[in-house]
Order: C-alpha cells, then structure tokens, then sequence
C-alpha cells in the first residue's frame, strides 16, 4: 500500500534539519570571532587601531545580526514542518477522508498491476456518483487539496517542503479518470487551486506521477474551451 501517512522518519529528518541549522549558527559565530581575533591582532600590529570599543561593538553587532538571521531560518523551518505535521493530522484524524483515499490507493495499484478493468471503474464510479454521502467525501477529500493548493499558490509553503507528504495524495486524485469525471474536469472552477499548481509539481516529481501517463489532467482552459463548444 502506498498509504500517505507521517513517517517516524520524517519527523526525524525534521528534527535533524533544525539540530543541523542550530549547529550551523554556532559554527558561524565561532569562525566570526576567530576572523575578528586575526582581523583585531593584525590591525593592532599594522596600523595601531585606537578605536577599539567602536569597532569591538561594529563586529559583535554583525555577528549577533548572522546570528539571529540563521536562528530565524531555523525556527521558520521548524514552524513550517509544525505546520505540515497539523495539516497531516487533521488529513488522517478524518475518517472519511482516509476512507477515500484508501479507495483511490486502492484504484491506482490495480492500474499500475494492469488490472483496472472496466467492471472496477464502472463499479467506483457508481459507488461516489449514487452514494451522496461518499459524493461528499470525495468532495472534501478535494477539497482538502484545494486548500493546500491555496498555501502553496499564497507562498506559505513551497513544493520541496510539502512534496514528500502530500504529493501521493494530491496525484492519486487529480490523475484519477473518473475523479475528473465526477468532479474535477464537471465543476473546474470549484477546483482551481488544483489545476494551477499541476504543472509545477508535475515537474517537481523524480518518478512518474501516478496516473499520469494515460490521465493528465487536463488544463482548465481546454476544459473551458470544451463546455464552451458543447453549449
């Protein structure tokens, strides 16, 4: 099962970014000072330097500046990760969200065994087409990734840091046939979010998207252009 949920190791590999940055600050301070002890002894050697505390202040000035710029850069990774770990919490603490895409998980390993068939389809497709409660979790399974799709279109997060987690997610439903039929490519406009932030995390993928191949999903503009033409 390729099931998207929060890895130990992930929340480790955070853990080892923040430690990793936190480190980086101090070895920056310390080569700092070092430069300034060299910079200070050769100053007193060469040109006799008489202003001492003003120059002492200048540099623990900028040192402290380095400093905190490299502890800000920290602590916003680490409130970035803090967020990511919410929005997946909120994702698999939901029942019917789960549900959904352990239904979807479940449709792209039969396409990716070659073991889709047309009974299977037709069978999915009716059970979320004639069930209105199960119409509505997929809705919401969508419009989940609306939302994520507004943090990233807002530039609250960025595609590297939220790719591990959600792109799984995010493909097995906008590369679904009959998720476009029933949903994405029937009401375009209600899913802008996902449609805009396609192309760029298409290209953020080091493997072939799920789906891909065979289910693009289509643009928003030749979804437009296709109503257009049907009325």
């Amino acid at each position: 099962m390729h099931f998207c949920l929060i890895r130990d190791w992930e929340v480790e590999l955070m853990g080892k970014k923040v430690r990793r940055n936190k480190s980086k600050s101090i070895a920056f301070c310390i080569v700092l000072m070092v430069l300034f002890c060299v910079v200070y002894v050769c100053g007193q050697l060469f040109c006799k330097w008489d202003k001492f505390d003003e120059t002492v202040t200048t540099i623990f000035t900028i040192i402290g500046a380095a400093a905190f710029l490299i502890e800000f850069k920290s602590n916003e990774y680490l409130n970035e990760s803090q967020f990511i770990m919410e929005l997946n919490n909120q994702f698999i603490s939901n029942s019917e969200l789960t549900k959904v895409e352990s239904d979807l998980d479940n449709y792209f390993e039969k396409y990716d065994k070659n073991e889709l068939t047309d009974e299977y389809r037709k069978e999915f497709y009716n059970c979320y087409a004639n069930d209105k409660d199960k119409r509505q979790n997929l809705v919401n399974y969508l419009v989940h990734l609306e939302g994520v799709a507004a943090i990233i279109n807002n530039g609250v997060l960025h595609f590297d840091i939220i790719d591990n987690l959600m792109s799984y997610r995010y493909f097995i439903a906008v590369n679904n046939p009959d998720v476009q039929k029933l949903e994405l490519c029937q009401y375009p406009d209600f899913y802008k979010g996902c449609y805009q932030i396609y192309e760029n995390w298409v290209k953020k993928q080091t493997t072939e998207a799920p789906m891909i191949k065979d289910y693009r999903l289509p643009k928003l503009e030749e979804i437009k252009q296709c109503k257009q033409k049907r009325n």
